[in-house]
């Protein structure tokens, strides 16, 4: 069931960010808190595959909406987030080794490649943190 969470988040969140949702199905769902934006934010994801006539996309999202409605607690989407960003934390921290022993090495493509990882990690976390707050 957090796999299904946190996809649906993850879903939710990169079709904000691109702007999938059409502007006349979309509902600021950022007034609420906990269960209940992701609730609406489901609700958006449904309405946007509504549009796109996406009957298969709808038909998941509403399970996923009915799953959430029936499991969903705000102290357990809490206490799930709280563990996804300990989780992000702890790879940002292990990022952070990896590029400091990349830089022990001093070969750049190295240094490069820890570098990349470690800003998304970061970015990852960022994001977690986000998520938190909601």
């Amino acid at each position: 069931m957090s796999a299904l969470i946190k996809s649906l988040t993850a879903a939710a969140a990169a079709c904000a960010l691109f702007g999938v949702l059409p502007a006349q199905a979309a509902t600021d769902c950022s007034a609420q808190r906990g269960c209940a934006a992701k609730f609406c934010e489901i609700e958006n994801d449904i309405a946007a595959a509504r549009a796109q006539n996406n009957t298969r996309r709808e038909a998941g999202l509403r399970k996923a909406l009915a799953e959430a409605k029936a499991h969903c607690t705000d102290s357990r989407l809490q206490s799930q987030r709280e563990a996804d960003v300990r989780e992000k934390q702890s790879k940002v921290s292990e990022r952070e080794q990896d590029l400091k022993e990349a830089r022990t090495k001093g070969k750049q493509d190295k240094i490069d490649k820890a570098q990349r990882k470690l800003e998304e990690a970061q970015s990852e976390y960022n994001a977690a943190l986000v998520e938190l707050n909601r």
